[in-house]
C-alpha cells in the first residue's frame, strides 16, 4: 500500500511538472508573440531613409492593401495589419495611387500616410485661385492635363447641370459665358484627360454646396437673386485684399445701389479689365456684350459676374459693414482710402498717387 502511495505521488509530481512546464511554454510563447506584436505594431527596426512605393489599386480592400505592403517589406503581418486597420477605423479610408513608405513602419504612421492624397501620375492637382475668371480657370485644367479648356467652357455653355441654382442662372445673349462666376474656386484634383462635363458639374456642385440656408435667407431680406449676390460678389473679390475690406468695399456698392442714391453707378474698373482675360483666351464677344459689363455705363450691378468669387466675398455681398462710404481708393501698401464725397475723394487719390510717386 505504501508503495503505490509512493507511485501515485510520483505520478502526481511528474503530471505538475509537464503542466508546470507546459504553461512556462505557453507564457514564453505569448510573451514572444506579445514582443513580436508591438515591435511589428511599432515599427521597431525600421529605416526611414529606406523607401519603397506601394501601389493601392482603387477600391482596394484593406487585405489586397496588407498584401500590397507586406511583399515590399512596409509590414511583417497581413492578419495583424488587417486587425489594427479595423480595429482604428482605417478601412475604406486609404486613397488609391502610389504612396512612398519607409520598410518596417509603425502601423500609426502607415496608415496616415495611406489615407493622404497618393503620388498618382494620372491625377492633377488643380488649385483655381479666388476671383479667376472662366478663361482663366479653362487655362489652367489644360495646363494640368485635365481635359481641353474650350472643351470644357463649351460644356459649362450649352450642358445641364445637376444643381437647384442652375435655373437662377439667366441666359441672356449679352452675357458673354452663361455660367461665369459659379464654378468655385478651391484646390481639386482631377484625373488627367477627364471628361469636361464631369469636370464642370464638380465645380458647379461645389458652389452649389457653399450657398447656405443663412445665405438663402439673406437674399430674400435684401431682395437680392443668387445671381445678383454672385455678381456683386464677383466685383467685390476682384476689387478687394482682405476679408475686412470686402465687407467694407461691399458697404459702399450697397450705398450707391440703395433706393435714392445719388450715385447708382458702381463705378469699378474691374468690370472692364476683367475683359482682358477672354481677350488673352480667344473668346470673342461684342461691342454691346462690354458695355453691359461696363458699371461705368451701367446703372447698378452688370449683365452677370465678372470672376468666380470665394466665400468670404459671396458673403460680404450679403453682410456689408455700414457706413456712409461712397468712394474708395488703394494706395501702393494696399491700404484703402474711404470718402464721403467726390472731393474727399479727389484729395484720396492724390494721397495714393504720391504713395506710387506719381
Amino acid at each position: 500500500m505504501e508503495h503505490l502511495n509512493k507511485q501515485t505521488a510520483g505520478k502526481k509530481k511528474k503530471t505538475l511538472l509537464i503542466v508546470a512546464i507546459v504553461l512556462a511554454a505557453l507564457l514564453l510563447i505569448a510573451g514572444g508573440l506579445g514582443l513580436y506584436a508591438a515591435s511589428e505594431i511599432g515599427g521597431w527596426g525600421g529605416d526611414d531613409s529606406q523607401l519603397v512605393t506601394v501601389t493601392v489599386e482603387k477600391g482596394a480592400s484593406t487585405a489586397a492593401i496588407a498584401s500590397a505592403l507586406k511583399e515590399e517589406g512596409v509590414i511583417g503581418s497581413k492578419t495583424l495589419f488587417r486587425l489594427y486597420s479595423k480595429l482604428n477605423g482605417g478601412d475604406g479610408t486609404y486613397q488609391f495611387g502610389n504612396h512612398e513608405l519607409p520598410k518596417k513602419a509603425a502601423y500609426k504612421d502607415v496608415i496616415a500616410a495611406l489615407q493622404q492624397t497618393a503620388i498618382n501620375e494620372n491625377v492633377a492637382t488643380v488649385t483655381i485661385p479666388e476671383g479667376y475668371s472662366l478663361p482663366q480657370i479653362a487655362a489652367a485644367l489644360e495646363e494640368a492635363g485635365v481635359c481641353d479648356g474650350d472643351a470644357f467652357l463649351q460644356a459649362l455653355q450649352t450642358g445641364r447641370f445637376e444643381g437647384s441654382f442652375e435655373a437662377e442662372v439667366s441666359d441672356s445673349p449679352l452675357k458673354i459665358l452663361k455660367m461665369e462666376g459659379y464654378c468655385f474656386p478651391d484646390t481639386y484634383q482631377f484625373e488627367k484627360g477627364s471628361d469636361p462635363a464631369a469636370v464642370a458639374q464638380t465645380m458647379l456642385a461645389h458652389f452649389d454646396s457653399q450657398i447656405t440656408a443663412e445665405m438663402r435667407a439673406r437674399m430674400d431680406e435684401l431682395g437680392m437673386s443668387l445671381e445678383e449676390t454672385v455678381t456683386l460678389a464677383s466685383i467685390i473679390q476682384k476689387e478687394s485684399f482682405t476679408n475686412e475690406d470686402m465687407k467694407q468695399v461691399s458697404g459702399v456698392f450697397h450705398n450707391r445701389m440703395a433706393a435714392g442714391s445719388s450715385l447708382p453707378m458702381l463705378q469699378s474698373d474691374v468690370t472692364i479689365v476683367f475683359l482682358r482675360a477672354y481677350d488673352a483666351y480667344g473668346i470673342p464677344y461684342t461691342e454691346e456684350q462690354s458695355e453691359a459689363y461696363n458699371t461705368y455705363t451701367v446703372t447698378g450691378l452688370p449683365i452677370g459676374p465678372v470672376a468666380c468669387p470665394g466665400k468670404a466675398a459671396l458673403e460680404a455681398a450679403l453682410w456689408p459693414a455700414s457706413h456712409d462710404y461712397y468712394y474708395f481708393v488703394t494706395d501702393a501698401d494696399n491700404n484703402y482710402l474711404y470718402a464721403k464725397t467726390f472731393p474727399e475723394h479727389e484729395k484720396n487719390v492724390a494721397q495714393a498717387d504720391a504713395t506710387r510717386g506719381k
